[in-house]
């Protein structure tokens, strides 16, 4: 059975993981960053008591500062944006392979036993994952690292985080994105899903953007991450 949680209780499953990395590039870092070569701004290890998923939100009920609040983050995706489509594509491959390695090279991604990362998609311009999910699924099967990967349920943009244990476990959904089919090789219903109660290692977090606090600002899809559980 499947119960519903608000937007909420995602984050607090993505707080819940002993490390959480976010991933972005140094032209959407709020300040402005050192040169890319001199310094790895765009890996982000967020430290347990900073972490912060919920960005540019108000408590106020005022409607008035809630609409300049949504015209404020509008701007700011737009902006975004048109910085990354304007990115110079050399630079967008060196900073790809150079934030990869870092991930890849780090004693926290190294001594993790499972972990949530998504699959990059290239017409989102996000930060490639592809060397990342390929290290972890080139051992074999018994040894490796537990991978959970995101999958879109529907169009209320509800997802489950699914295990795979190989690249052909993923298939291109409606959005040309990659994603865990519904069932394995041999035709098996997936069954091993992230779950509240059981936190992976690692989080990998993509963002259109982020401050250097780690605050989050997302594409503006509002998806919400659903688990089995026992609704009581």
């Amino acid at each position: 059975m499947f119960c519903h949680y608000a937007a909420r209780a995602g984050r607090q499953m993505v707080s819940s993981a002993k490390q959480v990395v976010m991933l972005t590039r140094a032209c959407t870092l709020a300040s402005s960053p050192t040169p890319f070569s001199s310094h790895p701004t765009n890996v982000r290890l967020v430290p347990e008591p900073n972490r912060s998923f919920v960005t540019m939100t108000t408590n106020n009920d005022d409607p008035h500062e809630v609409d300049a609040m949504f015209q404020r983050k509008h701007s700011l995706r737009s902006k975004l944006r048109k910085d990354l489509k304007n990115m110079d594509p050399i630079r967008r491959s060196e900073e790809d392979n150079a934030i990869q390695s870092i991930v890849l090279e780090a004693p926290w991604f190294k001594a993790s036993k499972s972990l949530c990362a998504y699959v990059s998609c290239a017409a989102l311009r996000e930060v490639d994952t592809s060397r990342i999910v390929s290290q972890v699924l080139s051992k074999p099967t018994e040894e490796q690292k537990k991978l959970y990967v995101p999958r879109v349920e529907d169009r209320n943009s509800n997802m489950r985080m699914l295990r795979i244990s190989s690249v052909d476990d993923l298939v291109i959904n409606s959005m040309n994105i990659l994603e865990p089919s519904l069932v394995d090789c041999d035709g098996k219903q997936r069954e091993d899903v992230m779950e509240a109660s059981n936190p992976v290692d690692l989080f990998i977090l993509p963002g259109l953007a982020f401050d250097r606090s780690g605050r989050r600002l997302g594409r503006g899809g509002g998806c919400t991450i659903i688990f089995s559980a026992d609704c009581g």
